[in-house]
């Protein structure tokens, strides 16, 4: 029996208990933002604090543990130490433990992106205290609690690749009120990338994320934990881009509808809980020959060449941008000769039900007709958590990923080595059904 089981037998099997906390995450200025890499200058301050969201859960059977944190992204090794410690801290299972990036493009990365993104060990390590901390608080302050789910279709985004093509509109809100009917937490998502605030922004901020959150604490008049888990955003953008202004008004707007699905949301105390991860190999594609890697690495190299010789041939954007093409493709040189080229990607998936309903999360950014088709193989009300478990990139149906495009052909360059397959998305779809059907 594990220390938290032991605890767990003064709990009412199949009742709520819930706590959450919420802490600030701020980076040294040092730290650059990351998530363009035409960024032209260093950060210049805070706009809006990061965060982290945690809520612990249990049903006298079983705890789980959501978790935000406000940064790009992070690698596979980070997400695997924060379910360590938390799965040893409180002694509960691993797969019980969903840490999730809000892919705020305002933010640090905690990636290497090879060898290119600088990183702060400190930070990193301060990061995982907070969080371990926070997780003790967490289920320290848990209390008898009810829950509400409700959703709602908004279309308040825009494909980027497309303009006729989709976008996932699912808008979930899950609330939780402990027995005195005090707000304990509010977790929501949307399928939108945090990219109101483009590259010209130097300023840390959570995005519309941010706003958002602002808003809901001031309709409630507290300072809540709020989670905001990003959908099925890879190819979805905000309308209105540029500015501190079109994030606070997407972030507004989110928060009107989620006021509105208060008004009518109703509560029960009654929930079981059930989580189920499973490891995923995703086949890929090797488009390249030795000779073309080669080709890569010499154009990359006179380019930065060039750049020594007259610096103002290229803007520091197009510098980072060549530095990051010639890091990748001497890696993918390396393991070419070695014969050491990956045949597969494997990727953390995970599903959680609360009561019937589903969640799913796993480390991809996925295309918006993917979620449409994982809701017609596994449930209408499945909510799709991207971004966690650490990172994997675009993930696209064959048919978005047979078109190509930045998602497809370029984006994996900076942090992996191949593209995935198009024929990626039927070994996806098939997992995550596996994890449902056994759930």
């Amino acid at each position: 029996m594990t220390g938290w089981q032991a605890g767990a037998n003064f709990l009412i099997v199949g009742r709520l208990w819930a706590g959450a906390i919420k802490k600030e995450i701020n980076p040294p200025p040092s730290l650059p933002l990351a998530g363009y890499f035409e960024r032209p200058a260093e950060v210049r301050g805070l706009h809006d604090p990061l965060e982290l969201n945690l809520c612990w859960l249990e049903d006298g059977t079983m705890p789980l543990i959501f978790l935000t944190l406000d940064v790009l992204l992070f690698e596979n090794s980070f997400a695997e130490k924060i379910k360590e410690l938390l799965a040893d801290e409180l002694q509960i299972p691993a797969e019980s433990i969903l840490p999730s990036a809000t892919h705020t493009h305002s933010a640090p990365a905690i990636h290497d992106f090879h060898g290119l993104n600088p990183r702060d060990p400190e930070w990193e390590d301060m990061l995982l205290e907070i969080t371990v901390g926070a997780a003790r608080a967490a289920r320290s302050q848990a209390r008898r609690s009810s829950w509400g789910f409700k959703s709602q279709e908004l279309k308040l985004a825009q494909n980027r690749r497309r303009k006729d093509g989709p976008i996932d509109p699912f808008f979930p809100l899950l609330f939780i009120i402990d027995n005195r009917e005090n707000p304990v937490v509010l977790m929501s998502g949307y399928g939108c990338h945090p990219v109101c605030l483009d590259e010209k922004n130097l300023l840390i901020s959570a995005d519309y994320i941010g706003a958002f959150r602002e808003h809901i604490r001031k309709y409630l008049g507290l300072d809540l934990p709020i989670l905001f888990f990003i959908g099925t955003a890879g190819d979805v953008n905000p309308p209105e881009r540029g500015s501190f202004e079109a994030a606070r008004k997407l972030g507004q707007e989110l928060a009107e509808a989620t006021a509105s699905l208060l008004k009518g949301i109703s509560f029960s105390g009654e929930i079981r809980l059930g989580a189920l991860e499973k490891k995923v190999d995703l086949p890929l594609s090797r488009p390249f020959s030795l000779e073309e890697i080669r080709k890569i690495i010499l154009e990359n190299e006179l380019k930065l060449d060039q750049v020594k010789k007259k610096p103002s041939l290229l803007d520091p954007s197009e510098k980072k941008l060549a530095e990051a093409h010639l890091a990748w493709a001497k890696d993918l040189e390396v393991c070419f000769l070695s014969g050491k080229l990956p045949a597969t990607l494997t990727a953390t998936l995970a599903g959680y039900r609360l009561n019937d309903l589903p969640i799913f999360s796993h480390p991809f950014e996925l295309l918006a007709q993917l979620g449409h088709k994982l809701r017609q193989k596994i449930s209408p009300a499945l909510w799709v958590v991207s971004c966690s478990h650490g990172y994997a990139g675009y993930l696209a149906d064959e048919e978005e990923a047979l078109a190509g495009g930045y998602e497809i052909e370029e984006s994996y360059r900076y942090h992996s080595l191949l593209p995935l397959s198009p024929q990626a998305e039927k070994t996806f779809i098939e997992a995550a059904s596996h994890i449902f059907e056994n759930l």
